[in-house]
């Protein structure tokens, strides 16, 4: 990927799509391809201790600890077998960031997640958390957000326009002002309806393909896919490549060009 497209960081930073076929993350593939989790699981990660120590020496002898697993899996060789893959997976993922884009081996990882629930014909939308509530301060930075097929068969997306293209097109259908926060304008525009008319392409994710977008400004669809890891932080704005700008930077920019005033939140 780094040889073939040297230029990677800047096109993900210009909120485009790349589609990396076979990442190479070594993992016990069968094994993964086994787990399903339930559904109140599906976007379980490290931010809820799911690759925190599963057991630990006390007294002489290996005891659980609170790590959700944990409380799914009774057998201990099948537990520290599931713990030791999600590991290897979650660091394998971070390793490869770093060589085939290298700026981003100094980002803040502050969640991955397994996501291994069945997932179908989710609605188009870009990511938005808490109904939409403004992110605090020291969220608003420029988000590294990639996704790694662990599943046997392809998980298949629909990737649609930017949110800067989002915006022109909407051609004042959101109302007058809109708000300088890339997490409430994402749940208004979710809301408003009007993503279901922009224009999008299939794409198919194959076994061990990674696909790299910023969920927080590409439109994307999941309509169908089983097991997927997914790595998500924050990248200091001195790591992003010359000429590229931090999304929130860009935001107040982005709602005027399409037409709309700001309003600050």
């Amino acid at each position: 990927m780094a040889a073939a497209f040297p230029r990677s960081s800047s096109h993900y930073e210009a909120h485009g799509v790349i589609l990396l076929a076979d990442s190479g993350i070594a993992h016990d593939e069968g094994f993964v391809q086994s787990i399903t989790f339930p559904p109140q699981w599906k976007k379980i990660g490290t931010i809820d201790g799911i690759t925190d120590s599963c057991m630990v020496l006390s007294n002489g002898r290996l005891v659980r600890t609170n790590n959700p697993l944990c409380s799914l899996i009774p057998d201990d060789r099948l537990l520290l077998k599931m713990h030791s893959e999600l590991v290897r997976l979650e660091l394998g993922f971070k390793a490869l960031i770093g060589r085939v884009l290298p700026s981003y081996g100094g980002a803040d990882w502050f969640n991955c997640t397994f996501r291994f629930v069945k997932t179908e014909n989710e609605p188009r939308h870009l990511d938005s958390f808490n109904n939409g509530r403004p992110f605090a301060s020291k969220m608003k930075k420029p988000r590294a957000k990639f996704f790694f097929n662990v599943d046997a068969a392809p998980r298949i997306w629909t990737v649609g326009p930017n949110l800067p293209e989002i915006l022109r097109a909407s051609e004042g259908a959101l109302g007058p002002r809109l708000p300088n926060d890339l997490n409430a304008l994402a749940h208004l525009i979710n809301s408003s309806g009007i993503l279901d008319a922009m224009p999008a392409i299939r794409i198919e994710i194959p076994p061990r393909g990674i696909v790299f977008a910023n969920g927080a400004t590409v439109l994307h669809q999941v309509l169908y896919g089983e097991r997927m890891v997914a790595l998500e932080g924050f990248v200091p704005r001195n790591l992003l490549q010359s000429g590229s700008e931090c999304e929130w930077d860009s935001l107040p920019g982005w709602i005027t060009n399409a037409g709309y005033e700001v309003e600050q939140v």
